[in-house]
């Protein structure tokens, strides 16, 4: 009766080891959750999409992503992230915490860039926001935009 009742806990850790790492496996990798978020250019007749998110990867570490792209049946513009922040005020003046400045390409359809991570750790509460400056390019013409993110309160602590 005992042994049974050993190979059952046997059992059931194995299967418990298992299934936890079973889960992992069929998690994905990439997923974050849009905490804030911000798209330019989705009226008719706009040529360029323009994005910025504030993403949590994980529970308390954030970054900052960017998107632009060419519309479909659009002009066939090429377009590029030149930078992307991630930012937290301080007395009324955003202060970046992460910034990126991909490298310099013009892509024929869309770009993506996203900074590195930054994880809350015990600071306090912050108000953040994420910022992209993008570009595009059509017959020699460069033009640019910056898109800003509302603003949103992150980490846990008070």
């Amino acid at each position: 009766m005992r042994i049974n009742r050993q190979i059952k806990r046997m059992l059931t850790a194995v299967l418990g080891v298992t299934l936890g790492m079973t889960m992992l496996v069929a998690s994905p990798a990439a997923a974050a959750t849009q905490i804030a978020h911000k798209c330019e250019g989705n009226q008719a007749g706009d040529q360029i999409l323009r994005c910025a998110n504030v993403e949590m990867s994980s529970p308390g570490v954030f970054n900052a992503h960017a998107r632009v792209a060419d519309k479909a049946n659009g002009n066939n513009y090429s377009v590029q992230v030149i930078e992307v922040r991630l930012q937290y005020n301080y007395g009324g003046t955003w202060l970046n915490l992460r910034d990126k400045f991909p490298a310099d390409n013009w892509e024929p359809v869309q770009d993506i860039a996203r900074t590195t991570s930054w994880s809350c750790g015990s600071s306090a509460r912050k108000l953040v926001r994420a910022q992209a400056y993008v570009q595009w390019l059509r017959n020699g013409s460069v033009g640019g935009d910056w898109v800003t993110t509302p603003s949103v309160y992150i980490c846990p602590r008070s």
